[in-house]
C-alpha cells in the first residue's frame, strides 16, 4: 500500500476539526504505511479530491481510504464512492481500498459505557443515547442496537433519540423522560465538538435532573477500532 487517506466529516467549529487531526496523529504512529494524509467530506479543507491528487502526484497508486465515520450511511455509501470515482476518471491507474466505519464494534460499546461511568455517581436514573440521525435506516437501527447493548451491560432503562433525522426526536424524547424520571444521563453518540452538541447543551442547560455525558471524543478505544478496520481491509487483499 502506497498511501492512506483518513477522511473526516469536517465541522464549522474549529475545535471539532482540531480533535480529528489530533486523533489521526495518534493513529499514524501505529500505522506502517509511508504516506499518511487527511481529507474532509465538507466544511473544512483539504477536500478528498485535493488530498488524493496530492498523494497520486507524489507517486501513490494503491491507496487505503479510511472513512472516520460511525456508521455506513450516505457519506459512506454515496458521497465517498462518488468522490473516488471522480478521481479515478482523472487518474484511471489508481486503485482505492476502502475500510469499514466503526460500526457496532464491541469496543464502541465499551467507549459508551466509559462515558456513562464518567458522570454516573450512583446506579440510578435512565440513559438516553442520542445520535445524529440519518435518512438511511441502517444507522438508526444500529444505534438502537447499541442501546440494547448498554441495557444488557448496566441493567437500566436505555432510550434512543436522534438530532436531525430518525424517530424519536431528541427534544421530544427528553421532554417525555423528564416527566417521569428523576435523573437522565444523556449520551451524545457524536465524534466531536460541533453544532449538534452545542444544541444539546443549550437544551439541557439549567436542568438539574439531566446530566450530559461527554461525546465519544476520539478515544483510545476508537483508535484501536480504526486500526483494526484498516487491518481487516489489508488482510482481505491477501486472500
Amino acid at each position: 500500500m502506497d498511501a492512506v487517506v483518513y477522511i473526516g466529516h469536517g465541522s464549522r467549529i474549529v475545535e471539532g476539526n482540531k480533535q480529528f487531526l489530533a486523533f489521526i496523529e495518534e493513529v499514524k504512529r501505529e500505522v506502517n504505511i509511508p504516506v499518511q494524509e487527511i481529507a474532509f467530506l465538507e466544511l473544512a479543507s483539504p477536500s478528498i479530491s485535493e488530498t488524493m491528487e496530492k498523494v497520486i502526484r507524489a507517486g501513490a497508486k494503491d491507496i487505503l481510504v479510511v472513512p472516520v465515520l460511525l456508521f455506513a450511511a450516505a457519506h459512506f455509501k454515496r458521497d465517498i464512492p462518488e468522490e473516488l470515482e471522480a478521481v479515478k476518471e482523472r487518474f484511471p491507474k489508481v486503485r482505492f481500498y476502502v475500510s469499514k466505519p466503526f460500526d457496532l464494534h464491541p469496543k464502541m460499546l465499551d467507549l459508551v459505557l466509559k462515558r456513562i461511568d464518567e458522570k454516573r455517581v450512583e446506579n440510578d436514573g435512565v440513559i438516553l443515547l442520542v445520535g445524529r440521525g440519518s435518512s438511511d435506516p441502517e444507522p438508526i437501527w444500529k444505534l438502537k442496537e447499541m442501546s440494547k447493548g448498554i441495557h444488557q451491560k448496566l441493567g437500566v432503562s436505555v432510550y434512543t433519540a436522534f438530532l436531525t433525522a430518525g424517530t424519536p426526536a431528541f427534544v421530544e424524547e427528553l421532554e417525555k423522560l423528564q416527566l417521569k424520571d428523576n435523573r437522565i444521563y444523556v449520551v451524545p453518540y457524536l465524534l466531536f465538538t460541533g453544532r449538534l452538541l452545542k444544541r444539546m447543551e443549550n437544551k439541557i442547560e439549567n436542568s438539574g435532573k439531566v446530566i450530559l455525558c461527554n461525546p465519544l471524543k476520539y478515544d483510545s478505544f476508537m483508535k484501536e477500532v480504526l486500526i483494526e478496520r484498516m487491518e481487516e481491509q489489508l488482510m482481505s487483499l491477501k486472500k
